[in-house]
């Protein structure tokens, strides 16, 4: 089965051509145009100009992908929801357009359940063990999810606590991809990893974007880990997220650094502050991923979205998982995969028409 999908939610345009053979995900070919230059200016992503951007490079990346081997695809799968309206109404009318011309079926796909299942592309469906405790970190989310074969009667009960106590509706809480069930158990309070990592960068003078530069300061540093910021647990056996205090109490260690450093910071407490930043939000995000695998006696997790190309983050939970009886931790097999790109949109396009049943 081979088929073609399209990613548009945010500001990386994406088309990919794969196809699923002997139960492995095979990428035959995945393109990804970045609009970083363009939003550089701006100091972040302008939706309007995403939108058009979108507009002139979907062309350029379908004629790149060539129409004749498009022809070739059984359907088409392209995100249509979370994301910005604009930007994912391009994508969405380029698979119209495609899908009418060449009479495909489309499949409209979920942009965190792509994430969610970024990590079979280029695996064995069978080399995946379940149930699976998922983290996703990336954009303004990270939650966890419970991925299972079969309803879990038990998950769905601790869900009603979840309706009960955050006012969430069910429909938010459980979907359904192919023969998967996704429960989401855990989730973001306020500011994500992903907005806490660009802000710290912003307060810290680097100009867009700004992620990976917190990463790239960090790992000049090289003393010991002094644990100047906190981190925020919140409840006990609870595991959602919040990274607004820490963001706001590393602004004010750099408002009193600039006090004593003539608002010029040094390069080196300029490094020390990504480290430690880095390092709080690491054992933040690993941790609770971990202990929530205990909680829910999973011995299987998995961590998906942009951070989770972060060296350092899946290094703390490989050394630490052994401590919580962790049989497989698995994240994408490429980097490419941990972003915003076409090859997870269309796994989830597979799982859903070729294990609907």
């Amino acid at each position: 089965m081979k088929t073609l999908a399209i990613e548009s939610s945010c500001d990386d345009t994406s088309l990919a051509i794969v196809q699923f053979d002997n139960n492995v995900f095979n990428i035959k070919k995945c393109l990804l145009h970045s609009q970083i230059e363009n939003h550089r200016q701006y100091g972040g992503v302008v939706p309007e100009l995403a939108s058009r951007l979108h507009e002139e490079k979907i062309v350029d990346l379908i004629q790149e992908i060539w129409i004749d081997e498009i022809k070739k695809v059984d359907f088409i799968s392209y995100t249509c929801c979370p994301g910005l309206p604009w930007s994912l109404l391009v994508g969405k009318t380029a698979t119209n357009t495609l899908s009418l011309f060449l009479e495909k079926e489309k499949v409209g796909i979920h942009h965190i359940y792509g994430h969610i299942f970024s990590i079979f592309a280029e695996r064995n469906i069978n080399d995946i063990n379940f149930p699976l405790l998922v983290l996703t970190v990336s954009g303004g989310h990270n939650d966890m999810y419970i991925v299972t074969k079969n309803k879990d009667k038990n998950i769905e009960n601790f869900q009603k606590k979840l309706i009960k106590n955050y006012s969430f509706s069910e429909e938010n809480l459980l979907g359904q991809v192919g023969q998967f069930f996704v429960y989401k158990v855990w989730f973001t309070l306020d500011d994500a990893a992903w907005e806490a990592f660009d802000k710290v960068s912003k307060m810290l003078g680097w100009p867009y974007p700004w992620w990976k530069w917190i990463s790239d300061k960090a790992n000049l540093y090289n003393w010991n880990n002094e644990n100047i910021f906190p981190r925020i647990w919140l409840k006990k056996d609870e595991f959602n997220f919040s990274f607004s205090g820490l963001k706001a109490q590393v602004n004010y260690k750099i408002q009193d650094l600039k006090k004593e450093y003539w608002e010029k910071l040094p390069e080196d407490i300029i490094n020390k502050i990504a480290y430690e930043f880095q390092q709080a939000t690491i054992e933040t995000l690993g941790k609770k991923l971990l202990k929530a695998s205990k909680f829910f006696d999973i011995k299987n997790i998995a961590l998906v979205g942009w951070v989770s190309a972060n060296s350092k983050l899946k290094q703390y939970i490989n050394e630490n998982k052994d401590k919580f009886d962790i049989e497989n931790f698995y994240t994408p097999i490429k980097n490419l995969y941990s972003t915003d790109n076409a090859a997870m949109i269309w796994v989830v396009g597979i799982l859903k028409k070729y294990f609907s049943s």
